[in-house]
């Protein structure tokens, strides 16, 4: 298990931190994973109330084409 310290994302590396997160998320294999990206998601979700939801792109993602 590693940590990754979580800061405010500037908009230059925004897309590529959003990008990340949910590629991991979608290849996470256990679901206390998940949580840990969900929580991340939201933290970043707070820090940044004007991007559209992280929480809410990662259900996307995990969802595919059955959404």
């Amino acid at each position: 298990m590693s940590l990754r310290l979580i800061t405010r994302q500037s908009s230059s590396n925004g897309s590529a931190y959003r990008a990340d997160l949910i590629a991991r998320y979608v290849r996470a294999t256990d679901w206390a994973e998940e949580l840990r990206l969900l929580a991340e998601a939201t933290r970043y979700d707070k820090d940044n109330p004007d991007a559209p939801s992280l929480v809410d792109e990662l259900h996307g993602a995990r969802l595919g084409d059955a959404a």
